[in-house]
């Protein structure tokens, strides 16, 4: 049986350096990385950020992009132009750890797959558990006036992206 992955990460190999770099730290201060983007258009170095146990504020952002852009800049993984943006995943968030998928088991979710599974890469559907590494996920499917439902076992490992589909049952 293959191991749990620890986070998703849909990064291009340059983000891939920068969290890489960058996660111990931020793990130490208490804080998980959720994602790492880079914006080339806009010059912004984006990073997605949880707090362990609270809610990230700014005066988290500020201590974080303290200790991160000294690492940044000495070896020299963006150029000079660019910014860095930290900011909370927002409540349509990416789920990126098994803890996410937990967190949030009847919340309905978007995911693209790396691999397909019965030749579909993309899937809509309500998270109905995770089982070691295996997501447990009910897909609904509407056609000419009947509706059919599908529990599907995604391996963790297959998901290149997962994230929160914004409904009521997000606010409560």
């Amino acid at each position: 049986m293959e191991q749990v992955i620890y986070r998703i990460k849909n990064e291009t190999n340059q983000e891939d350096k920068i969290s890489s770099l960058i996660e111990p730290i931020i793990e130490n201060l208490g804080y998980l990385i959720v994602q790492v983007k880079i914006n080339d258009h806009e010059g912004v170095l984006q990073i997605m950020l949880e707090k362990i146990n609270s809610e990230l504020n700014f005066d988290d952002c500020r201590k974080i992009s303290n200790n991160i852009m000294p690492l940044i800049e000495i070896n020299n993984l963006l150029s000079e132009d660019y910014r860095i943006e930290i900011s909370s995943p927002g409540i349509d968030r990416l789920l990126v750890r098994p803890k996410d998928f937990l967190e949030n088991i009847g919340n309905e979710i978007k995911i693209e797959l790396i691999e397909k599974i019965e030749n579909k890469r993309n899937y809509k559907g309500k998270i109905e558990g995770l089982e070691g590494d295996l997501l447990n996920l009910s897909t609904r499917k509407i056609d000419d006036k009947n509706e059919t439902c599908k529990e599907l076992k995604i391996p963790i490992n297959n998901i290149n992206k997962a994230k929160l589909i914004l409904n009521d049952n997000l606010f409560k």
